[in-house]
């Protein structure tokens, strides 16, 4: 696990959530991801599905530390101390220290539009 920070990779651009809109649908393919910020600064990341899109804030319920995705695993994984969250299980704690799962950012599509909801 210790070679999993450095093999994780945030897939997307990054962009700051304005006017309750993140990003265009058409922007992120089934089984993408994109990285955004929330309006209070915090760092998020964004998962479209062929059902959907869910996305959850990436701070590590640890010790703060940033949550990467590293995708051949499907995991999300702290740098810090290798806690791994599984962002297909509403960000349950698979592995770690961490004892709480990630918060969940609600997301919806409205339009063409990926949005806060």
């Amino acid at each position: 696990m210790a070679l999993v920070g450095a093999s994780t990779s945030l897939l997307g651009n990054h962009a700051v959530a304005a006017n309750n809109q993140i990003v265009k649908l058409s922007k992120v393919k089934v089984g993408g991801t994109y990285s955004f910020q929330l309006t209070n600064g915090a760092p998020a990341l964004l998962f479209r599905t062929k059902t959907g899109v869910f996305a959850y804030q990436t701070i590590c319920t640890h010790e703060g530390g940033l949550a990467k995705y590293f995708a051949p695993r499907k995991l999300l994984v702290c740098a810090v101390h290798n806690a791994s969250f599984d962002p297909f299980k509403k960000g349950k704690v698979v592995a770690g220290p961490a004892n709480k799962p990630l918060p969940i950012v609600k997301v919806a599509i409205k339009g063409e539009w990926i949005v806060l909801a």
